[in-house]
C-alpha cells in the first residue's frame, strides 16, 4: 500500500472507530484485519468473505458500510498490485449493491466519487478480472453513459456476465 498516510487519515476521518461492529467490537477491527491480510497474504482474502457478519449481515449493510467504502476507495487509489486491486474491487462491488436500501445510497455516493478510477481500471487492459469488477461497480452505480462507452469500445477486454474468465 503506497498511500498509507492517506488511508490512515481516511480511517480516522471516517469515524469507524466509534461504530460498533456486529460482533461487538469497534468496527475498525475488521478494516485493520483486512489491511493486514491484504499486505501479507492477499490470496487468503479470496477464500473468505471478510465483510460477512461485520459490515454485511445476510445481504444487509451495517452502519459501518459507508465508512468501509470510503476506506476501500482510499486504499484502491494507491494500490498497484493486480491481485490486491482485484480483491479491493471485489469488496467495493460488494458495497455497491444490496438487498436493503439502508446505507446503500451512502455507499454508492462514496464510491461514485471515484468513478474515474473505475473507468480507468475498466479500460486499462491491465487485468480482465479488475476490469470486470470495475465495470460491474459502474453498472451498480447506474453510470449508464460510461458503461455503454465501455461496452462499445472495450467489450473485448472486459469479461461480461456469462463469459469465461469472469471471476467473483
Amino acid at each position: 500500500m503506497s498511500n498509507t498516510q492517506l488511508v490512515r487519515s481516511v480511517i480516522t476521518e471516517s469515524g469507524i472507530s466509534r461504530i460498533r461492529c456486529e460482533c461487538g467490537l469497534w468496527a475498525d477491527h475488521v478494516v485493520e484485519e483486512f489491511l493486514n491480510i491484504l499486505g501479507q497474504d492477499p490470496a487468503s482474502l479470496r477464500r473468505k468473505n471478510w465483510m460477512q457478519d461485520h459490515v454485511v449481515v445476510n445481504a444487509f449493510f451495517m452502519p459501518s458500510a459507508p465508512a468501509v467504502a470510503r476506506i476501500m476507495m482510499a486504499v484502491l487509489a494507491g494500490e498497484h498490485d493486480t491481485l490486491r486491486r482485484e480483491i479491493l474491487l471485489a469488496s467495493i462491488l460488494g458495497l455497491s449493491d444490496s438487498d436493503s436500501p439502508e446505507f446503500l445510497q451512502e455507499c454508492q455516493s462514496v464510491i461514485s466519487r471515484g468513478v474515474w478510477m473505475l473507468i480507468e481500471e475498466a479500460s486499462s487492459g491491465r487485468s480482465a478480472a479488475c476490469a470486470a469488477y470495475a465495470f460491474e461497480i459502474l453498472q451498480c452505480l447506474e453510470e449508464h453513459e460510461w458503461t455503454q462507452m465501455l461496452q462499445n469500445d472495450y467489450s473485448h477486454d472486459i469479461p461480461m456476465h456469462g463469459q469465461p474468465n469472469h471471476r467473483r
